[in-house]
């Protein structure tokens, strides 16, 4: 019987070091939009179809995500290189409105308070009725009136048009921003916007009609 009770008071201590020990896996707490701290103009948004959003790193394109033991990893391009860059982040603590990571190098690592984006989606279009070829990509470009490209997206189009795309934000009040967009191959733009469209954060989608480049 002795034996009997300190076995159960072993297994209920156990049991509740596990409900203290902070749940780091699920990707409905680790979903959202996050800023790093101090400062908050930098951050990533982990959308719920596991497609990446990144806030604040204009010249890098968020491509996807995804988390496992512990483990956060952020896949990115750029404009100039399509091929992915894959960041690794241990997941250090989560809390509801906290997040801290670490990587050696990893130029994701810190602490990240929660936060809320905003965004603007739309469709890439064009009227020829041309194939792409297989290397050829999407390339979408959010810019601030008088300050600068604010995000870009960049990806290999996999589906024939309309391209759908999305691109995440940190609107500034009072500020007007332009969509611009272009389909290239690693050599040169195939088909591209007339000239930059106005785009309202969290507006109306934006349809981008594009021309042939040749």
């Amino acid at each position: 019987m002795r034996v009997t009770g300190v076995l159960a008071c072993a297994a209920a201590v156990l049991a509740l070091s596990a409900c203290r020990r902070p749940n780091v896996e699920p990707k409905a707490e680790l979903g959202g939009a996050w800023l790093r701290e101090p400062g908050g103009q930098e951050g990533f948004e982990l959308r719920p179809d596991g497609t990446l959003g990144l806030l604040g790193f204009p010249e890098r394109s968020g491509l996807a995500w995804n988390a496992t033991h512990g483990e956060l990893v952020l896949a990115t391009n750029s404009a100039e290189h399509v091929e992915s860059s894959v960041a690794r982040l241990r997941v250090v603590s989560l809390e509801r409105d906290a997040l801290e990571l670490e990587g050696d190098g990893e130029p994701f690592a810190g602490r990240y308070r929660r936060a809320r984006a905003a965004h603007v989606r739309g469709v890439v279009t064009y009227r020829e009725r041309v194939a792409l070829p297989e290397d050829a990509r999407v390339v979408v470009e959010l810019t601030q009136i008088g300050v600068g490209a604010v995000a870009v997206s960049s990806f290999v189009a996999r589906t024939a048009v309309p391209i759908g795309f999305q691109l995440s934000l940190l609107p500034a009040a009072g500020a007007r921003y332009e969509l611009d967009a272009r389909i290239r191959d690693r050599e040169r733009a195939l088909c591209t916007a007339p000239a930059p469209l106005a785009a309202l954060p969290d507006g109306p989608d934006v349809e981008v009609l594009l021309r042939s480049a040749r």
